[in-house]
């Protein structure tokens, strides 16, 4: 009876101990099973069966790699399209903005008399490549010391005209841009352009015959030209362009006498004429800033 009960204990102890008590023994190479996580809260428990040694790069004996970065939650770590960049995004936008640039220039195609011009431009951007513009310009005269000579060589006075001012309604395209450095260090960005348009031009003739009258024209002017802009602030650019004037012009006539100016100006002598301008000026973009709408 004794033997019976001591037997039954041992065997009621067996059973309570494996119920309550399991081993903490695990089978060699199994993943420990993760902890799901109630309501976002952190797991600050030590892992008490990890390798104290393990994270030491000096005492691991096969290379490791990094990993990856945890996310947020709700938020994947997975990378996208849209997270790889090839090409660097153009630090100036121009669609949907209003560039007003002074500028100021110079004939260079007459020897014998000399134009400085004096003006602005208006050019509404409709897309990045693409504008619409205003462009007037005053001018002052300037004889050059050519003209002079050819009085006292061939003992003739020149027939000259001066030019007042011109205005033209212009359409500007940009085929070309890129960027360079400047001493290794710093990136400059540019774009090249070409324009043309149509406007009008004032012109006076310079009388040979000083104390006589003088008369002006009106002419219509057609123009095209090239030029390029360098990219100094997100609302500043330097701009540099060569643009020829084409119009039909009137000069005083030959053999003019006596007769009265609206005679004189009957019988002008017409030539198409080159107005060939080399001018720079510095553009002023509004709004001064911009902002990328499309995803990187």
């Amino acid at each position: 009876m004794r033997r019976h009960s001591s037997g039954l204990f041992f065997l009621t102890a067996f059973v309570w101990g494996i119920t309550f008590h399991p081993a903490p023994a695990r089978a060699q190479g199994a993943e420990p099973a993760p902890i799901e996580s109630t309501g976002g809260a952190r797991n600050d428990e030590p892992d008490l069966g990890a390798d104290p040694l393990g994270d030491d790069p000096l005492l691991d004996s096969q290379p490791r790699t990094q990993a990856p970065a945890k996310a947020e939650d709700g938020q994947s770590t997975r990378a996208t399209a849209t997270d790889i960049v090839v090409v660097q995004r153009r630090p100036f936008l121009k669609s949907g903005r209003l560039e007003l640039q002074p500028l100021t220039g110079v004939s260079v195609n007459d020897t014998l008399i000399r134009h400085w011009a004096f003006g602005g431009d208006l050019n509404y951007f409709l897309s990045e490549v693409f504008a619409v513009g205003l462009q007037g310009m005053y001018f002052l005269k300037e004889r050059t010391e050519r003209e002079g000579l050819v009085g006292l060589q061939y003992n003739r006075i020149a027939t000259l005209n001066k030019y007042i001012w011109t205005a033209a309604l212009n359409f500007t395209y940009l085929p070309a841009y890129g960027k360079f450095t400047v001493f290794n260090r710093h990136l400059m960005h540019w774009e090249g352009f070409v324009s043309g348009g149509v406007g009008m031009t004032q012109t006076e003739i310079i009388p040979r015959k000083g104390g006589d009258e003088t008369f002006s024209t009106n002419a219509i002017t057609a123009n095209v030209g090239v030029g390029g802009r360098l990219y100094v602030l997100d609302w500043l650019t330097l701009n540099v362009a060569l643009r020829d004037f084409v119009f039909n012009d009137k000069f005083e006539p030959t053999n003019r006498g006596n007769e009265p100016i609206n005679q004189v100006k009957n019988n002008a002598e017409d030539q198409f004429v080159h107005n060939l301008m080399l001018y720079v000026g510095v553009g002023f973009y509004l709004p001064p800033s911009f902002d990328y709408r499309t995803p990187r």
